[in-house]
């Protein structure tokens, strides 16, 4: 039992804040931003799993997001399907899509991995505008329905925000369990020495698309969760800024640690609404960010605080022991 506490303390935080914060913060601007952490961090933690432990970058998490999202908008507003059932139906065929594609981009490593990703998301947003009759091109899908369950119909921010609170935290307990586990092992093999790992007898390739295929079908989870929670959808949800954010969320929250994608998530969703009047240099501000934070937190920003704090106690300590041994030093020599 004390194991048990030990492991889950810091989900039994979470649920306790989650439970409680709207009653502190109340609706609103912070509840709306609040539900967008949880959506986008569904997605961030996805991208972690693949880039943090399996070391496979990825661009094209923002074309499954939007695919997601396009999905489970076309299966609820012209085949009037259930939400749920669109939900799920969304999330499965994204993973085949993610299995088919993952078979063919994860033969390559490195930067052309990366570029071959963003050939992906430049495709998926051009398919978006050009089938239009079914998407809406330009102009996007509106009349997208609130999310439900059975005849529980998530139609307020309160509603909405507990449903992707809910799912986050279950994704987030099935997330730390896998990394933990010999496949989160595996995984980091792989990311360390993709060919020692499979001389170890690690099948990476297998590991590698099961891993692609689960952040993948995140993604999906995350955009359909945001087509039901926004009611409307465009094409820029599949463009390059919008995958350059997810980027930004993961390294500046830490690409290797799960909790680190929450506060990753937070951070820039609260920084793009402060800099909302200089909209036009968005892109502009979190190129700038993004090189500061690779030079200077590597490992994140979460990360490199509790890095710098560390050096702080070190070198107030070391202080206190230069004064005492000063004034050990000036009593022997009176």
């Amino acid at each position: 039992m004390t194991n048990f506490l030990h492991r889950n303390v810091g989900i039994l935080l979470l649920l306790i804040i989650v439970m409680i914060l709207p009653v502190v913060i109340g609706s609103g601007f912070y509840i709306n931003i609040m539900i967008s952490v949880a959506i986008y961090s569904v997605t961030a933690i996805g991208m972690c799993l693949l880039v943090g432990y399996a070391g496979q970058i990825s661009l094209a998490h923002a074309a499954f997001f939007a695919i997601g999202a396009y999905l489970s908008a076309i299966l609820t507003t012209k085949w009037c399907l259930p939400p749920s059932l669109a939900l799920f139906l969304s999330s499965m065929s994204v993973g085949i899509i993610a299995y088919l594609i993952g078979i063919v981009v994860l033969r390559f490593k490195g930067h052309y991995l990366a570029i071959v990703t963003l050939s992906v998301l430049v495709i998926v947003e051009v398919l978006i505008k050009e089938l239009s009759f079914i998407t809406g091109g330009d102009q996007g899908l509106s009349g997208i329905p609130f999310f439900s369950l059975g005849g529980l119909v998530f139609d307020s921010e309160l509603k909405i925000y507990y449903l992707c609170w809910i799912i986050l935290i279950c994704i987030i307990i099935f997330s730390l369990n896998l990394v933990n586990s010999k496949i989160g092992r595996n995984l980091r093999a792989i990311k360390e020495g993709e060919d020692v790992a499979r001389i170890l007898g690690i099948r990476a390739t297998n590991y590698k698309a099961q891993i692609f295929v689960l952040s993948s079908v995140y993604a999906a989870i995350s955009g359909s969760l945001y087509a039901h929670y926004m009611t409307f959808i465009t094409p820029q949800i599949a463009s390059l800024g919008f995958a350059f954010e997810f980027i930004l969320m993961v390294a500046f929250g830490g690409i290797g640690s799960i909790w680190g994608a929450l506060y990753g998530v937070a951070g820039i969703l609260f920084l793009s609404e402060y800099i909302r009047g200089f909209d036009e240099y968005r892109l502009v501000i979190y190129g700038v960010s993004l090189v500061v934070i690779m030079m200077f937190f590597p490992n994140g920003v979460l990360q490199g605080l509790q890095g710098f704090s560390r050096y702080l106690k070190c070198c107030m300590w070391n202080g206190r022991q230069k004064i005492f041994l000063h004034i050990v030093w000036g009593r022997l020599i009176k």
